[in-house]
């Protein structure tokens, strides 16, 4: 074993694109810090403006990349997903790339 093998990552960063479905009067800026802070993140940045509304409701989509616990896709898409749905004004999640590929499962997009 190799001294450069005990610093380097032992999987590689997961580049994700994801929708976000979020209740009326939630501030974008603080939620992309809250998920920054998420363990495993690496980085989050907002990918288009966001679309409110009528009712106040928003949706916003994000590019988040992070370091995923096992190599099975479907798993960490929804242990990250899981992390971000549970801070404040998150309604819904639907992943739209995974590493740079559109991704769906039977046929239909994935949401949490």
């Amino acid at each position: 074993m190799s001294i450069e093998s005990t610093f380097k990552l032992k999987r590689q960063l997961a580049a994700t694109v994801l929708t976000l479905k979020l209740e009326k009067n939630t501030h974008i800026p603080d939620l992309a810090t809250k998920i920054r802070i998420l363990p495993g993140v690496a980085v989050v940045g907002q990918t288009e403006k966001v679309v409110r509304f009528l009712g106040g409701d928003a949706v916003v989509t994000l590019s988040v990349k992070f370091l995923p616990e096992t190599d099975e896709i479907y798993k960490s898409l929804q242990d990250i997903s899981l992390l971000i749905k549970k801070l404040p004004g998150v309604k819904s999640i639907a992943v739209e790339e995974f590493n740079k590929q559109s991704i769906e499962m039977d046929g239909k997009k994935i949401v949490f």
